[in-house]
């Protein structure tokens, strides 16, 4: 097991915060994450690569590039705080993987300052929403009256799979402040609108004046094709999904 970070630029940060959006389950996370490093000018900090990522490399008009995960320092309007945002290619292909890569990171991260984390993901219900819920979960039960002050809906129940699911536990154990941020999804599709009801979420907390105005095209993108799966599940008979309660599903 081989697992190198590579620091490409050295600073001291101010309190600095976490924000994790690994790909998963609707790429809910991931594209709540990747609109940030869209809107706020980006810096990167570190580069992780490893032999747990799955035996593959992307190209990118023809130059390759290693599967990584990437921690970023963005410029935003919160003098108290600076701002990282984690995300990557992929996760680690084993159960072991995820353990074993979510420590060195967290490790590295907080030797970068971090005491408070940040993970968005998504909150799989098997039914196609037009206005999804975001849920939450936390570190300890004084976090969990922090989500609930911002009117975010409690997770009871539940498992939070992968590494989306590996940060928040482990940041746990290394007594890191943290929340988690699920946006409710079918899990069928990549979905910008649970993307949105995340970040508007994480907007309330962080009050980072996130204009989400760009993914407007995606999310009227995403809703279209939605309505022509609905249009196609009507017309055969199968499976009804219809399970809104808050104590389920899997995020990933």
């Amino acid at each position: 097991m081989d697992i190198r970070i590579k620091t490409l630029k050295k600073r001291k940060f101010v309190n600095p915060i976490l924000i994790c959006g690994i790909p998963g389950s609707g790429y809910v996370g991931k594209l709540a994450v990747d609109h940030l490093l869209n809107e706020y000018e980006a810096t990167t900090i570190c580069e992780i690569q490893s032999d747990l990522f799955p035996p593959q490399i992307s190209t990118n008009n023809g130059i390759i590039k290693n599967m990584s995960n990437t921690i970023y320092h963005i410029e935003t309007k919160k003098p108290k705080n600076d701002i990282l945002i984690l995300t990557g290619d992929t996760q680690p292909i084993t159960e072991r993987g995820n353990y074993i890569v979510t420590e060195k990171i967290l490790e590295y991260a907080q030797n970068l300052g971090i005491k408070k984390i940040f993970t968005l993901a998504a909150y799989i219900t098997g039914e196609f929403v037009k206005e999804p819920r975001v849920f939450g979960a936390a570190t300890k039960k004084k976090h969990v009256k922090t989500l609930k002050k911002y009117g975010i809906n409690i997770m009871n129940q539940g498992m939070i799979t992968g590494m989306n699911g590996i940060l928040i536990g482990t940041a746990k154990i290394r007594d890191i402040e943290g929340y988690s941020l699920l946006g409710e999804t079918s899990g069928y599709m990549i979905d910008p609108n649970s993307a949105r009801a995340v970040l508007e979420s994480l907007n309330k907390i962080l009050k980072m004046e996130i204009n989400l105005e760009k993914l407007t095209d995606k999310i009227n993108e995403s809703n279209e094709l939605m309505n022509q799966v609905e249009g196609m599940k009507s017309k055969t008979e199968g499976i009804e999904y219809s399970n809104r309660d808050n104590s389920s599903q899997y995020i990933n």
